[in-house]
């Protein structure tokens, strides 16, 4: 199938795939040790993390992974997210990224590049609870691991640029032919 003449893009490069194992690991299964290509170094990340005083301040106190299911306010288009750590009762997401990143600045480069703002946008407009601050957290994947923390407010003009992005995008899918059903809440009567 294409979308808009283009092939769709592979789902699980290397890249993704660790990022994958990673949050798994960190998020989820957190006793069970990571194996085959990328443990060591994944180990180590896990390690870093899992000191990193305000990472694991928060982890204690948020719902792991949580899905989130809605219909676009513009757009009545059925959309869905997967958050990395919901705090309700903070009002906050966190989110969690591997990266290449040398520096902070590097890590903010990024967060433009692979549009971690229309992400951020996204996922606090979507969710079910009220949420006004999102914390992205980066983790170096080459040695020294440093972890790269962007604090922001819901309302940050890097998260209202991410919203016009999402924003567009939706009106402009919900001018196709196609309405994705895959991730719609079946209800049994």
């Amino acid at each position: 199938m294409r979308l808009y003449g283009q092939l769709p893009q592979q789902s699980q490069s290397p890249a993704l795939s660790f990022g994958t194992r990673f949050h798994h690991h960190l998020l989820v299964d957190r006793d069970t040790l990571p194996s085959g290509v990328g443990a060591t170094p994944m180990l180590r990340m896990l390690d870093v993390m899992r000191n990193h005083s305000l990472f694991v301040e928060l982890l204690e106190q948020a719902i792991p992974e949580i899905p989130q299911y809605w219909d676009d306010t513009l757009t009545k288009l059925p959309c869905k997210s997967q958050l990395d750590l919901l705090l309700p009762s903070d009002e906050l997401i966190v989110d969690v990224k591997t990266t290449s990143a040398s520096s902070q600045s590097e890590f903010l480069d990024n967060c433009l590049r692979y549009e971690y703002d229309r992400q951020a946008a996204f996922y606090s407009d979507g969710c079910q609870h009220s949420v006004r601050r999102y914390i992205l957290f980066g983790i170096q994947k080459q040695k020294p691991h440093r972890v790269f923390v962007v604090e922001l407010k819901t309302d940050d003009p890097f998260v209202e640029g991410g919203r016009r992005k999402y924003q567009k995008l939706l009106a402009n899918w919900k001018q196709q032919p196609y309405i994705p059903t895959s991730w719609q809440i079946l209800s049994t009567p």
